[in-house]
């Protein structure tokens, strides 16, 4: 699973506001400013989790999403903004946001409510609890600004709810929600009214909305042609020390149930374990071969809980014990071996 890059631009932009030097933040997560305006470029959750909770800590402010949220700069809007902009109305303009997501970030921010077509659930699927209530603190206030940019008056949610306690001042909430929010719920989300979200965009252009449309298809078309296949195997690789390979996880972190993801894989003709036994055989092997990694080591960066099952899975995978293996390696003259 990877983030464009982009995603982080509007952020950058409302945490200089808030008098961080965002450029400084991005480097310490290892990740280059300069290519913020470059949507090829792709950034692990685990890159996007260290870079929030790096701001959380620069500020001082626990719901630092929420203060960010609402410091967002309009005008540099990425896709998403467009596509709101060029829609009939509001409530068009966040469905089409919904559904060409994926192409910046293959797994959903924001989500209508299949049984409640008017709460919109905001936030990332993945990472820990800290990211998950501020960025969908910070999802929550970026709606209501972008909503603001495309209808008059100001839109006014009926309600939000958040899973999370209260971070910060109850006051910073309402200023900036716009309503009083409740705590501690079953889901983060906002709730609109009918007339809120049938209401008219300021720039509504048909013949723009169909540019902008057949643009996002192009570029979820693109996405699409990933092989699903590989875009798992790359999830499994960045867990795989950690220890979070089971199969109903990474569906999660992926935005679709177990069973999806098994017929997804299946249609691909292969299947979630082989997929994993061959991410683990290929680390076993290039550690084993290339380099001197004690075999313990090599279990643990193979995703074993102990040398044991890690055996008898090389035993499997190469007809002998890592040990021996390693020798025979060894004996065939490897150069590459230290």
């Amino acid at each position: 699973m990877a983030i464009s890059i982009t995603m982080l631009r509007l952020l950058t932009e409302a945490l200089d506001e808030l008098g961080l030097d965002s450029r400084a933040l991005l480097a310490e997560c290892e990740i280059n400013p300069e290519q913020l305006q470059d949507p090829d470029t792709r950034i692990s959750p685990e890159s996007f989790e260290r870079v929030w909770l790096g701001a959380q800590e620069k500020s001082g402010h626990a719901h630092i999403g929420l203060l960010a949220g609402e410091r967002i700069n309009v005008r540099a809007v990425n896709l998403f903004g467009y596509l709101m902009l060029s829609s009939a109305t509001v409530g068009a303009g966040i469905k089409r946001v919904a559904r060409y997501q994926r192409v910046l970030t293959e797994t959903p921010w924001v989500e209508f409510d299949d049984a409640n077509p008017k709460h919109l659930q905001v936030g990332v699927p993945f990472g820990g609890n800290e990211l998950r209530a501020i960025h969908a603190e910070y999802v929550a206030a970026l709606i209501l600004r972008i909503m603001d940019w495309v209808s008059k008056p100001d839109a006014t949610p009926e309600s939000v709810s958040f899973r999370h306690e209260a971070r910060g001042p109850l006051s910073d909430y309402t200023r900036v929600l716009r309503c009083n929010v409740k705590f501690g719920a079953e889901r983060n989300e906002l709730g609109f009214s009918q007339e809120v979200l049938d209401r008219p965009s300021q720039h509504a252009e048909q013949s723009i909305a169909l540019l902008h449309e057949e643009f996002a298809e192009r570029l979820l078309a693109d996405r699409a042609e990933v092989e699903f296949s590989q875009r798992v195997r790359r999830l499994l690789a960045e867990y795989l020390e950690t220890g979070e390979t089971d199969l109903r996880y990474v569906a999660r972190q992926l935005g679709m149930g177990s069973r999806s993801l098994q017929r997804r894989l299946a249609d691909e003709g292969t299947s979630f374990s082989a997929l994993l036994d061959d991410l683990r055989c290929e680390i076993a092997r290039e550690h084993l071969e290339r380099y001197q990694t004690p075999i313990a080591g090599v279990a643990h960066l193979a995703g074993f809980s102990d040398v044991s099952a890690f055996t008898r899975a090389a035993s499997r995978w190469f007809g002998d014990t890592p040990a021996r293996f390693r020798e025979r390696a060894g004996r065939r003259g490897s150069s590459e071996i230290h």
